[in-house]
């Protein structure tokens, strides 16, 4: 609550009390700035008339570092104009003095409620996201085992050698001549660097697939899309190896401020849809990914691919949830639904365009990252007394 006069803050925090939320007060809006920047809140009342900065342009801060919140403009002086102003702004409501408790408690109750809903819906949007990548990770369970089944044969079975011949060695220290000695230890130590190999695939598989399972927070952080790309490739390589050849096409490409695991989901899905679209028909197919700078510094991505393609009236059902044009059973209708929510949280876009029989591309854009040491630091919420 930012109001330059005592008593009102005293009605405003008894509103807020009986509306059932935790009421914190500033005097003016550079008070307000400092617990703004300190803290999270659910909802802002904000005096429209205030010495020093005005309510409206407190607002306009507030919507920049705290987005999520509710904020309810309350002014004695209110016109139309400034009405219109404030909801340009952002302002959930607008509210003129003097007011009835009752109007504003219920007021201020619509703006918690809406808050509450959020962050519910953001929180089922969070457990989809996980509940996507248990199903990717269920599909791709096949490939994994047969991607580390080829190298533990070898190695086994290289182990086995070795078991037979250290022993013989050692016996025939001695009885060889050099030169048969020599030639022994030298197939030895190749058979060593065979486990080795092997056994860095496995480590390398393991920690992918570890990689993309874990449950990932909000955090973001500096992503090269190259990486991530080639990752998502090579855990799709089972389902990509006998149905089509890969094509990497990488330019010059900003790095992007993301969640890389959200990231490799999203790579993922749209890599193994490819796979899926193409039929084991024997044909030369090819799955075409592309990393690029656009006009504007954005990074750009493409997936294509040289499968069946989508026909026109499913084009406008894509990214809908629970759509799906694959057999009962093989598709959740979630992928592309989660696909699109995840790069709209990191302000991308993803763009779809097909043509039957000839293939699909998804297009992704990004913003660029730009260093900028003015960024507000994370908010936590927090519980405060009213002074």
């Amino acid at each position: 609550m930012v109001d330059d006069e005592p008593a009102l803050r005293a009605l405003l925090a008894f509103v807020v009390q009986r509306a059932g939320a935790v009421p914190v007060v500033a005097a003016d809006a550079a008070s307000a700035r400092q617990l703004a920047a300190r803290h999270t809140f659910a909802c802002a009342l904000i005096d429209k008339n205030m010495p020093g900065e005005s309510g409206l342009e407190f607002l306009k801060w507030l919507r920049v570092t705290q987005p999520e919140c509710n904020a309810v403009i309350v002014t004695a002086y209110g016109n139309v104009d400034s009405a219109v102003e404030a909801l340009r702004l952002g302002a959930f409501d607008y509210l003129l003095k003097p007011f009835e408790v009752d109007a504003l408690e219920h007021r201020l109750k619509l703006a918690l409620e809406q808050y509450r809903m959020r962050q519910e819906r953001e929180h089922m949007q969070a457990m989809l996201v996980q509940s996507d990548r248990l199903a990717s990770l269920g599909l791709l369970a096949a490939g994994v085992v047969h991607e580390v089944n080829t190298p533990l044969a070898y190695i086994l079975s290289n182990l086995d050698w070795l078991d037979e011949e250290l022993p013989s060695l050692r016996q025939g220290v001695g009885l060889q001549d050099t030169l048969t000695l020599g030639k022994r230890l030298e197939a030895v130590e190749t058979t060593l660097r065979d486990i080795r190999e092997g056994a860095e695939r496995v480590r390398d598989i393991a920690r992918d697939v570890k990689a993309f399972a874990r449950d990932s927070d909000d955090a973001s952080m500096l992503v090269d899309l190259r990486e991530v790309l080639d990752a998502a490739l090579k855990m799709a390589l089972v389902h990509i190896r006998y149905r089509a050849r890969v094509v990497r096409d990488y330019q010059e490409v900003p790095m992007v401020l993301a969640n890389e695991p959200r990231l490799a989901q999203v790579f993922l899905n749209l890599v193994v849809n490819a796979a899926q679209a193409i039929p084991e028909d024997g044909g030369e197919h090819e799955i075409r990914v592309r990393l690029w700078t656009g006009p504007q510094g954005e990074a750009c991505a493409e997936v294509t691919d040289t499968g069946m393609g989508i026909a026109p009236e499913h084009m406008a059902h894509l990214f809908e949830p629970f759509f799906t044009t694959k057999p009962r059973g093989e598709g959740t209708g979630l992928g592309l639904f989660i696909c699109k929510s995840i790069v709209e949280a990191f302000d991308g876009a993803i763009t779809v365009s097909s043509h039957p029989g000839r293939g699909t591309s998804f297009r992704l854009t990004l913003p660029p990252h730009v260093r900028d040491s003015a960024l507000p630091a994370a908010l936590e919420p927090v519980a405060l007394a009213v002074s």
